[in-house]
């Protein structure tokens, strides 16, 4: 075992190159074996329904127009469906995971430039591993993940490139990143930049007046022209005033604006709390700065300061903001994780009562985890896995090991908490996600969603009347059949019923009809629906 820790020691590069070869697995293992959740068929099927009416800047759901979201995202998932030939859970998924190793990537890049690879290392891993993102949002394919990166490269183009004094091209890289943040997910981009300048210009550089320069103005013209061409093209198909009206309301509708005074209390008392269970346990390490002198040290470091003030700024729009949910938070991280992995490698060696209680702690519940592994082939929905007892045993063998190395190497300590956060990953991929395939309600909605598409084959399946059908079933249905599911009052089809097509209906839509039934099942909130065609 010494010569072992003495090996290590003197290689302290090899815990990051055992987490660069975990982490596709970790992050690739069965991502697309649950079936699409939460506002994830929401995008897909807005995407698939591009691909299909070839329209690429009017956006639809269920034929009807969506304004929620500008289409960037859209266009992406069309493009990679396009490169894959598939339009499986885990393409849709793959922007997700492709964000998140570019944000990992940036990280590292932009951290390690100025306080060290080791840190860059632990930066990334930081973002990549903290609970919500590794252990729920790492495997959905939603916008936010991409959206995160995207301003944090605006972020890091507005420090990198006006610490060179290159004001020109640091309001135009700023302002570009920023319209493609606005293309992916609206009003919110701007308000970063917004932030983003105010904080550089008033805490950094100190110099207020280059934000009445011609380059402001030039980058202006940058965000004007290209979010101007889009909307341009995009009034030659439909009217503006929705689409703006409804990225104005989707902005609000988190804000206390929309919510009841004692929502807003509730969520100012609690956020402080969610947003450090949201992100463990790498928000532990906030405990650090808990010692005389912090203010000098952010004083002295630039990149910090702007990390820090940055982080500071932004935090009251979701504070304040009772309708924030956990992944608009991605936004923050990485810059909460900058200043605190610093403070924990920077200090550890004083051993302030801070280091010592974050060391015995995470110390306990890697050993704990790694403990509770031994268990999982006695746990029913864990025993039926195939392998249960070489993959288990695997895992206590990653984790214990892992564990052992933040124990006995503490100038590595971070980078093996990385890696044995990554090594649980896999171990989860292997037995959670398959259990979670037997009990979610998601599950029998796509087997019956799927169904429906076979019995159709190729013809069109259309909505009757108000009927209602789950996005997540209209993508199944329209994955499968090659046709949108419209609405039969959609002024797209005809007002008689089609006689190749087939219908959705609840039971209240069928009275007094004459129809043959092909199908029935039952979809979210009890809602039967029976797949007929009329005579």
């Amino acid at each position: 075992m010494p010569s072992v820790l003495n090996w290590l020691r003197a290689r302290p590069w090899v815990p990051a190159l055992l987490a660069l070869l975990v982490l596709l697995p970790a992050l690739l293992l069965n991502l697309g074996l649950l079936p699409l959740i939460g506002d994830e068929p929401i995008r897909a099927l807005v995407a698939l329904e591009l691909k299909l009416h070839g329209n690429f800047f009017v956006s639809t759901l269920q034929g009807e127009h969506y304004f929620n979201k500008p289409p960037l995202f859209n266009w992406l998932l069309v493009g990679l469906f396009q490169l894959f030939g598939s339009v499986e859970e885990w393409v849709i998924r793959l922007p997700t995971v492709l964000a998140l190793l570019g944000m990992g990537a940036s990280l590292y890049y932009f951290v390690s430039r100025r306080l060290g690879w080791a840190l860059g290392v632990a930066a990334a891993l930081a973002f990549i591993t903290s609970g919500r993102m590794l252990f729920y949002d790492s495997f959905l394919g939603l916008i936010d993940t991409l959206h995160a990166l995207v301003t944090y490269l605006g972020f890091m183009a507005v420090f990198e490139l006006g610490e060179r004094r290159r004001w020109v091209a640091l309001f135009v890289v700023s302002y570009a990143l920023t319209a493609v943040g606005f293309l992916l997910k609206g009003l919110p981009s701007l308000v970063f930049q917004a932030v983003a300048l105010g904080v550089y210009f008033g805490f950094v550089d100190g110099h207020w007046r280059r934000l009445l320069s011609g380059a402001h103005a030039l980058g202006l013209g940058v965000l004007l022209g290209l979010l101007g061409g889009y909307f341009a093209v995009y009034r030659h198909f439909y009217p503006l005033h929705d689409y703006l009206a409804t990225l104005l309301d989707q902005s609000m509708q988190r804000t206390v604006a929309a919510h009841a005074w004692w929502e807003s209390l509730a969520h100012l008392a609690k956020f402080p709390l969610d947003f450090i269970s949201y992100f463990l346990p790498w928000t532990l390490l906030l405990l650090c700065l808990v010692r005389p002198g912090w203010r000098q040290v952010l004083r002295e470091q630039p990149f910090l300061r702007f990390n820090a003030v940055l982080f500071a700024a932004l935090t009251p729009v979701f504070w304040l903001s009772p309708g924030t949910i956990p992944r608009y938070l991605f936004v923050l991280t990485p810059l909460c994780f900058t200043v605190a992995v610093y403070f924990y490698q920077q200090f550890w060696a004083e051993r302030r009562w801070p280091h010592r209680v974050l060391d015995a702690v995470l110390l306990l519940a890697m050993a704990l985890v790694s403990l509770s592994l031994v268990a999982v082939p006695w746990i029913p929905a864990a025993a039926v896995q195939p392998g249960v007892v070489w993959k288990s045993a695997a895992g206590v063998l990653a984790l214990a090991g892992c564990t052992l190395a933040f124990g006995y190497l503490p100038a590595q300590r971070l980078a093996w908490l990385g890696l044995f956060l990554l090594c649980a990953r896999v171990v989860f991929n292997w037995f959670v996600l398959p259990a979670r395939l037997l009990t979610r309600d998601e599950t029998p909605y796509r087997a019956a969603a799927i169904r429906v598409a076979q019995i159709a084959g190729h013809a069109p399946v259309y909505r009757l009347a108000d009927t209602h059908v789950d996005n997540d079933e209209a993508f199944y249905i329209t994955r499968g059949t090659g046709h949108i599911v419209y609405s039969s009052t959609s002024p797209q089809l005809p007002a008689a019923p089609a006689p190749n097509a087939f219908y959705l209906a609840e039971d209240r839509c069928l009275t007094g009809r004459r129809y043959r039934q092909y199908y029935e099942f039952v979809i979210d909130r009890g809602i039967r629906l029976h797949l007929v065609k009329f005579n």
